[in-house]
Order: structure tokens, then sequence, then C-alpha cells
């Protein structure tokens, strides 16, 4: 993803977050909850790395299903200069460790239809001691965004929901303008990482392995055939609409280009 403040201005947005955190809400003023949530197991959680990922007391690597929040860089011993965080990302690892250490570290988790991820993580929904789930409580405090990766979307809507919430009022992310959502013409060439876009839908074509909406511009978003059974509404009407997608943006053969993969990607004016 692309790295654009410095570390210590994220160090800097970190802090402030968590002192009008602590100075201003109680973690028991609300309880994001999901009403599809049931819990198979429980465990102890040993370290938070980041907003989405963390390591359990028997050493198994967490990645949080339905969400992704600010990544933090890695930090490359070779170099004097370290690389930038994502924007909040800090804040959000913090937030997470914050509530591990208010709620305890014995949570409940819910597995997805997908056990894990090409990194070798498992996927999981946690539940914390109160109830709530450690996913819409980074949500609603605007510090991951919601996104679905088939087959894991059980929660989604819900998700979705706590996404809303902290969009409507604007919370840390949503006010920072590496999550504003970007019109097509103005996308350049080095423009990267979770984005949003929005431009007017040309075409609707069709690849040997995908199906391709192509936007006015120098955009096309991708559907392949493997995750197609998902989007169940005709993509033809969104042909000379308005629609943002989200996604990971990147760039092949000098054209912009993102994958979706779950209907929740894709917004309509």
């Amino acid at each position: 993803m692309l790295k654009f403040h410095r570390f210590e201005k994220a160090l800097i947005s970190s802090a402030f977050f968590i002192a009008s955190f602590l100075t201003h809400s109680s973690h028991a003023a609300n309880k994001p909850q999901c009403a599809g949530f049931i819990a198979s197991t429980s465990a102890v959680v040993r370290y938070i790395h980041d907003g989405d990922t963390l390591f359990l007391q028997d050493n198994r690597k967490l990645r949080l299903i339905g969400i992704d929040s600010p990544e933090l860089a890695s930090r490359n011993n070779n170099s004097d200069t370290p690389s930038a965080d994502q924007p909040f990302a800090i804040a959000a690892r913090d937030y997470a460790r914050d509530l591990i250490r208010h709620y305890g570290q014995h949570v409940k988790l819910m597995p997805g239809i997908e056990a894990s991820d090409h990194y070798g993580r498992q996927l999981f929904h946690i539940q914390l001691s109160d109830g709530s789930l450690l996913q819409a409580r980074l949500l609603q405090a605007g510090l991951a965004v919601a996104y679905v990766t088939p087959p894991n979307h059980r929660l989604s809507p819900c998700y979705r929901k706590h996404e809303q919430q902290a969009q409507a009022q604007q919370l840390n992310i949503w006010a920072d303008s590496h999550y504003r959502i970007t019109p097509v013409p103005e996308i350049t060439d080095d423009l990267r990482g979770f984005r949003r876009i929005r431009g007017r839908v040309r075409q609707i074509s069709e690849s040997k392995k995908a199906v391709w909406i192509n936007f006015y511009g120098n955009f096309s978003a991708r559907i392949d055939k493997t995750d197609l059974p998902y989007f169940t509404s005709p993509l033809a009407q969104l042909l000379e609409k308005e629609v943002t997608v989200r996604g990971w943006l990147h760039h092949y053969h000098n054209k912009a280009q993102l994958r979706l993969r779950h209907p929740t990607s894709i917004e309509t004016q």
C-alpha cells in the first residue's frame, strides 16, 4: 500500500486520537454488535500487531475478517530514514490494544468459511468480553474500512452499517484526504493502495477470466469469474451511471485498475 505521511506525523495523529478518546468517550458507552456472530471457540490474545492483525497466546496469527485498517510501514533496519505509516495506522493499532487491555485478553472467536488467507493467517471474527465485536468497534471509531473477501461475507451488512456511522460523522480516516473518493480524471500514475474511485460507466465487457466494468477515462474494475456468482444483480444496470467502487488500485499496461470481490464494493448514485 502507498505510504503518504511521514512517521512523525502519524505518531502525532495517533497520540492526539488516543488522548481524545480517553478524555471524551467511554468504552462502555456503546457496544457495537452483530446479530449473526456465533462463537465456536475462545482464545487469549497475546499481542496486537496492527488494527486488523494479532497474535494469540498459542502463537496463531489472526487476521480480522471483514475489515481493513490503515497499514503500518515495515521498518527497514538498514535505512536511516524509516518509511511512513498510512494515516491513522498507529491510532488503529493502539485503539485495538487499548480495547484488549480494557476488556481483557480472553476473547471469543467465529471462524470464516475460508479458514486462512494466502499469508497463512487464520481468519476470524472476534468478540470482546462485553459482547461487542472488535471489527465493529474499529469501524465505528473510523479506524478501519469494511471490505468483503468472499466467501467470508456473513457479517458484511453489519460491518458496513458501523462504517457508515463513522463516515457520517467524518471520524478519523473519513476526515483524511487519503480516504476521500477520487474521481476517475484525478487518478495519477502514483496513486495506489486502498481507494474509492468514482466515475461514469461506459461499457461492460468480458474476457476469458473476468468481467470488466469500464469507466469513461483510463480506469476499469475487474470481477473475476470465480467471484461473479456473488454479483446477483445485472451489471448492465450500471451503464451510464455514476458509480463508486472500492478496492486496491494498481496500474497495468498504463491503465488504472482494481478488483471487485463482492457487490458491497459498488455504490451507485
